[in-house]
């Protein structure tokens, strides 16, 4: 048995992972305006993406999708890559399908 079919999904679970998220979110957009490359910037950033990648872990890529998408809509903020930061600090390093690349900050209203 896999672990993300060991662990149930519940409303009020739903509702506790949503608000960490959205909290994790809002600390890592205003370290990262005011130093995009900085100790805190990247802790935060590390913070939200361990976030993701637990529930990935335990919940599923669907559910982890799922949950990451509904927590930028809440706040409508990015979702910051995973990847380390270049060496030039003007990016990050490899793929990662669960952000919104080349974009950080606020979302437009759709």
């Amino acid at each position: 048995m896999s672990v993300s079919s060991a662990v149930a999904l519940d409303p009020k679970t739903e509702r506790d992972l949503l608000e960490r998220g959205k909290r994790l979110l809002e600390w890592f957009h205003p370290a990262y305006a005011s130093d995009p490359i900085g100790r805190e910037t990247e802790f935060r950033r590390g913070q939200f993406t361990d976030w993701r990648h637990m529930l990935d872990l335990l919940f599923g890529r669907a559910a982890a999708q799922r949950l990451t998408e509904t927590v930028s809509e809440l706040t409508s903020l990015s979702i910051p890559p995973a990847g380390p930061l270049a060496d030039d600090g003007q990016g990050y390093l490899g793929f990662d399908s669960g952000c919104h690349m080349g974009y950080i900050g606020e979302l437009p209203p759709e």
